[in-house]
């Protein structure tokens, strides 16, 4: 897997602050807002020059998607959410999508936003929610699911391009509001121009502070009309835009991963699979207004998705690749969407679950050198023996990291939650069902064993895991399983953790009077029954991690304890398989020339079986993973901004080893 860097943080913003509290960036000579008003002046030359609350109120289509570029102390931000708030049908979404280079610090975005007391509301939501610095995508949830927020850290007009790489123009409004271009003159140069351009659905419009030449030209070359209007305060001018013409798409690479731009959004979907993946995908459709009905040959979250307890984590690695980043971001994503169902009562701390962090010992707390997490606090930080143990509540040996944003979660109980959507309706103990392409081609059927329809809908996602059907579009997926066993270790009071362990295994806090406690991993069982053998393992494993525990674990006989074994799907690059299937006789005949040239471009898009995705190979990860992989697969699906970076996206994608395997067929 490929490197992308050094963990580490984005640069962050550096602020200067004025006698009046207004925050100025010295490396860009230039104020965050103006100081005859930033709100009004936000309020004129973007709400106003985009014609956002005329807009909001008339929209009809499921989202409104707003693109920015610069996000700053997010004052566009909060005010473009009252606005749509305000005046937008219930119905509505807003999707906001916006890039910074060099983001504000937490403290810093809390100073700035507190000059504005009447948007206190929404700076709240969005502090609470503020993702941490790293490079990336940053998705979150607001205000009840109707806002999604993209935060991309990363350089604008790559940002930009990767938008623009899509199949389908995904903007309908852009914020220009980067430093002036005099100081920051990349983040206004004519390929990012042209890129928004391709970003932008038809008839999309800019507002922008900038009446530079530059801008002007850069926008009209690019296909956008323009209109200077009356600028605010000491600005005599400001501008604004719509796009006539969308230039032609130019590829940075064969974008064999992405659907042809052109099918609706559904209005009903079939899922295979009530585990995790299923569950996460069912809600993620659901908060788009999707009718999803979710099927089960057993109970909910009854195979790899049935641990009593599972801990959401993630494993560090000093050097970044699409594996670690998506590893690190899921995490994030996941840790944002518990912590909200716990907020809002869909979850019940102590009971379901407890997102109070982690301590990681052993060989995975000194993968990272500790100079690469100084700025990284907020996700993790070394500790010293004795820090480890007034955390965990028992002594520890070696050094230790701090995962701030972890917890233990019960599977079973965020499966029940989130199918818990008015419009998900879950269907269990269904026996073996098998995916058909309907006569007319343009949906798909779930067809029992004794060959009677179940269901049938456009879309069906596979969430099966180690089930996932045999059909001629799963038959060439690499997939593969590994046993893993749990072992319940009954509580003693002497014996208390504070919070979840991962050592070679885990041990979250004891529920309903027993710990859950694993994982053995065995690449080579298929098989599913409980082992004595099994549970010595993790009780040894335990013991090495915690001594304080050792003498009462090798103590315990292993032959009473219960657990529970199960088969993991994973795949050859432990990443997960999200997004649609591929036709493989259509995409081996159209990337053939791959074979002989990698890096060669195709400009054409990948061929897929219509209307079927899937979502597995989460392996022991499917608290941390399925999330974000399901909101993958919904953007997908909905024509919206994707929550990964275009890379990782490929690397998530499942005609990935279908890909491979044609470059190293031909390249012998």
């Amino acid at each position: 897997m490929r490197s992308r860097g050094t963990l580490g943080p984005v640069e962050a913003a550096v602020v200067e602050w004025s006698d009046r509290g207004e925050p100025r960036s010295p490396a860009y000579q230039d104020g965050y807002f103006s100081s005859d008003g930033g709100l009004a002046e936000s309020t004129h030359v973007f709400l106003e020059g985009n014609q956002l609350p005329a807009r909001f109120a008339r929209a009809r289509r499921g989202v409104f998607t707003v693109g920015e570029t610069g996000f700053g102390t997010g004052l566009n931000f909060l005010l473009t959410v009252r606005a749509f708030l305000a005046t937008a049908p219930a119905t509505q979404r807003l999707h906001y999508w916006s890039v910074d280079r060099h983001p504000l610090r937490r403290d810093d975005l809390q100073r700035a936003l507190a000059l504005w007391p009447e948007l206190a509301r929404e700076a709240g939501e969005l502090c609470r929610h503020y993702p941490p610095l790293l490079p990336g995508v940053h998705r979150r949830l607001l205000f009840d699911g109707r806002v999604t927020l993209d935060l991309v850290w990363a350089d604008g007009r790559a940002a930009v391009e990767d938008l623009a790489a899509l199949a389908a123009p995904t903007v309908d409004a852009w914020h220009l509001d980067g430093f002036a271009p005099r100081h920051n003159p990349d983040l206004w140069q004519s390929g990012l121009f042209r890129a928004l351009a391709s970003a932008s659905r038809d008839g999309a419009t800019v507002a922008t502070y900038s009446v530079a030449s530059v801008v002007r030209r850069g926008l009209e070359d690019a296909g956008f009309s323009i209109a200077k209007r009356p600028g605010f305060g000491r600005k005599r001018e400001c501008l604004a835009a719509q796009l006539e013409r969308r230039p032609a798409p130019t590829h940075r690479e064969t974008p064999w991963d992405l659907s042809a731009a052109g099918a609706s959004p559904p209005e009903r979907a079939l899922i295979l699979g009530a585990g995790l993946a299923g569950a996460h995908a069912a809600a993620a459709l659901a908060r788009r207004g999707v009718q999803v009905d979710v099927f089960d040959a057993g109970p909910t979250a009854g195979r790899a998705s049935g641990n009593p307890q599972g801990v959401l984590f993630t494993r560090l690695s000093p050097q970044r690749s699409p594996l670690a980043d998506f590893s690190l971001t899921a995490a994030l994503y996941a840790a944002n969407l518990y912590g909200q169902m716990f907020d809002t009562g869909l979850l019940e701390s102590g009971r379901d679950g407890d997102l109070n962090g982690c301590v990681q010992l052993g060989d995975q707390a000194t993968r990272v050198p500790p100079e690469q997490l100084a700025e990284l606090r907020e996700i993790a930080r070394p500790l010293s023996e004795s820090e480890a143990a007034q955390r965990l509540g028992t002594p520890v040996h070696g050094p230790a990291l701090w995962l701030e944003n972890s917890g233990w979660l019960n599977p079973g109980a965020v499966c029940a939650a989130l199918l818990g959507d008015p419009l998900i309706r879950t269907h269990e103990h269904c026996g073996v069902l098998t995916p058909q392409r309907s006569d007319d081609g343009e949906s798909w059927t779930l067809v029992d064993e004794r060959g009677a329809t179940v269901a049938q809908a456009t879309v069906l996602i596979l969430a099966t895991g180690a089930g996932t059907p045999g059909t001629p579009a799963t038959d060439h997926l690499p997939l593969r399983t590994v046993r893993g066993q749990t072992t319940q270790l009954p509580a003693i009071a002497a014996l208390t953790l504070r919070c979840s362990c991962c050592h070679s295994g885990y041990i979250a806090p004891a529920m309903d009077g027993a710990h859950c406690i694993g994982a053995t991993f065995d690449p080579k069982d298929d098989r599913c029954d409980l082992r004595a053998e099994d549970n010595r393992e993790n009780l040894d494993a335990l013991a090495q991690a915690l001594p304080a525990w050792a003498d009462h674990l090798r103590a315990t006989d292993s032959t009473t304890l219960t657990g529970r074994a199960e088969l993991r799907c994973v795949s050859p690059d432990y990443l997960p398989l999200a997004g649609p299937l591929p036709r493989v006789d259509a995409m081996e005949e159209r990337f053939a020339a791959l074979g002989h040239d990698a890096r060669q471009i195709i400009p054409e898009t990948g061929a897929f079986e219509k209307g079927l995705y899937l979502s597995t190979a989460h392996g022991s990860r499917g608290l941390s993973y399925a999330a974000l992989a399901a909101e993958l697969i919904a953007s997908d699906l909905f024509g919206e901004p994707r929550p990964l970076a275009r890379d990782i996206q490929r690397a998530l994608a499942p005609a990935r080893s279908l890909i491979r395997a044609m470059i190293r067929r031909e390249s012998r």
